[in-house]
């Protein structure tokens, strides 16, 4: 199916004013008002592009279709003259009246951005030659390397912002840029964890971020990533994505519920609902069903940056594409096609890379974790005596480096079982930073909770630490109030009551397996 210029943009435009599923699409081929320059004969401007600037205002908005009643209204309120006016209501009727196929709206977006392609190319060439004519070949050569970025970005499905300029020639890029983001701050947010010392620091997880938590084997980091899911998903209205390669369907499912209704886990695994508790749970889901999805995706047998792909596209298919992705967790990823002999966390580095491109070619954020390694563990042995925090750096994470290469942030997690709280500690932290901080951990529903200001101090002060711009001495005669006492978290990284700390044991990715005592990495 080839169209012309003006039936491709009536075609796209009749595509996002009626399916949630296209606009998605089409916000993740990175096609904007450029692509849109139809010029009917004797026209001045493009009403086709008008029309998609309206579309895409009020999407960015309000994240609804645009409809009759939204076109009066912003016409009104941009005081569009009637000339303007009629040209504009003319052809959103053809829009409307366009009969549209989701199924086709991948090939319209392809033929969009392949003839701004070749504008970009005809210019590359116009303007080549003229500067050939002027200023010689070097300049001509200048023209066409700056311009063939953007003829590769029209090529590919998906694509991100141009990230190329030269500062001194960058004033009206920085002047535009920060009134954007001064007149529409909330655009320019990212998605917020749930935990306001960190958003408050990193204004939310950015789109191309890789977001990593570090803790020992069973130290919440499942936790950690659900709780941070579900406040984007249920709070914020995101898109989730949650690759799990660690628990099945139905633990996921559990763990979910516990925490999303505030059910303890237990009662919901030993099946001890009540028909009222289990009315509630089945009504709310069905309620949910209209709102973003939160989608799991259990793979044991294929825990590749491929398949993860895969899902993605599937969703941007189907579902729309996701707004935060989660991988549950790095250390059991590998990759497909594995040289021979490569070793677990050659793999694992690999993998890390497929996470990156992954979180750049979709421009989303990634969640993930990773074990804290065994050096690490042990040394904290030493700090516990003193009765101090662990000093946690890049070298902690198990495995190769490139998760602290590539991640934009890293976060440790210092469970203290006895008292049930757990101190985050800033490990790599690119464009922000914060004082290391205790949260609770509430065992009933593997929820992570915020601590007051003062319990924060208190808690700190037991070790000498300072929070924030407060000096906390390094004596307290004062004991933290502890609320709903967790015990130790089972091997699905969940709290387990019926699990003793002796019984547990983990192994790191070593070349030679070895149990540790659990006094090597009990953190605390």
């Amino acid at each position: 199916m080839k169209l012309d210029q003006k039936n491709l943009e009536i075609y796209c435009l009749s595509s996002i004013t009626k399916s949630v599923k296209c606009m998605e699409n089409l916000t993740a081929k990175n096609i904007t008002e450029s692509h849109f320059d139809y010029q009917s004969e004797g026209d001045l401007v493009s009403y086709s592009k008008a029309i998609f600037t309206f579309v895409m205002e009020y999407w960015n908005v309000s994240k609804s279709l645009f409809t009759d009643l939204v076109l009066e209204s912003m016409m009104n309120t941009k005081k569009v003259p009637s000339v303007h006016r009629i040209k504009i209501i003319s052809l959103w009727s053809e829009i409307e009246d366009c009969e549209f196929d989701e199924n086709n709206f991948h090939e319209i977006a392809s033929q969009l951005k392949q003839k701004q392609a070749l504008k970009i190319l005809s210019k590359t060439i116009e303007d080549s030659a003229s500067k050939l004519k002027s200023d010689g070949l070097k300049d001509a050569i200048s023209v066409i390397e700056n311009n063939l970025q953007s003829i590769n970005n029209e090529l590919l499905d998906y694509v991100n912002e141009k990230q190329s300029f030269d500062v001194k020639q960058s004033g009206s890029f920085f002047e535009n840029e920060y009134n954007k983001r001064l007149n529409s701050p909330e655009l320019f947010r990212g998605i917020n964890c749930g935990i306001s010392n960190i958003d408050d620091k990193t204004f939310g997880w950015m789109p191309g971020q890789i977001v990593v938590f570090l803790a020992p084997s069973s130290g919440g980091k499942s936790v950690m990533m659900l709780n941070a899911a579900l406040h984007a998903n249920k709070n914020c209205g995101k898109k989730v994505l949650y690759m799990s390669f660690e628990m099945n369907a139905w633990l996921c499912m559990l763990r979910h519920i516990s925490l999303s209704f505030e059910i303890p886990y237990d009662q919901i695994k030993g099946t001890n609902l009540s028909q009222d508790e289990l009315k509630t749970i089945v009504n709310g889901l069905k309620e949910q069903s209209e709102g973003a999805y939160f989608e799991y995706d259990v793979n044991m047998e294929d825990p590749t940056p491929d398949y993860i792909d895969g899902k993605i596209r599937e969703l941007i298919a189907t579902k729309g594409k996701p707004d935060l992705l989660v991988v549950d967790y790095i250390g059991n990823m590998t990759v497909r096609n594995a040289s021979n002999g490569s070793k677990d966390w050659e793999n694992q580095s690999k993998a890390v890379q497929g996470l990156f491109l992954l979180a750049k070619r979709y421009n989303i954020p990634i969640i993930t974790a990773q074990q804290i390694n065994r050096e690490t563990i042990r040394d904290s042995r030493k700090s516990k005596d003193a009765n101090k925090f662990m000093s946690y750096d890049q070298a902690a994470a198990s495995g190769g480096q490139n998760l602290m290469h590539l991640c934009t942030y890293a976060i440790a997690m210092e469970p203290n079982r006895d008292l049930g709280y757990c101190v985050l500690h800033p490990v790599k932290m690119r464009d922000a930073w914060f004082h290391p901080f205790p949260v609770r951990l509430n065992s009933i529903y593997n929820k992570v909770e915020e601590i007051d200001e003062e319990e924060q101090q208190q808690i700190m002060g037991l070790h000498g630490v300072a929070t924030g711009n407060k000096t906390v001495k390094e004596t307290s005669d004062k004991t933290p109030v502890i609320k709903d006492k967790p015990n130790a978290y089972n091997s699905e990284g969940m709290f387990d009551d019926k699990q003793s700390e002796e019984e547990e044991f983990v192994k790191f990715n070593m070349d030679e397996d070895e149990e540790l005592d659990v006094s090597d990495w009990m953190l605390s």
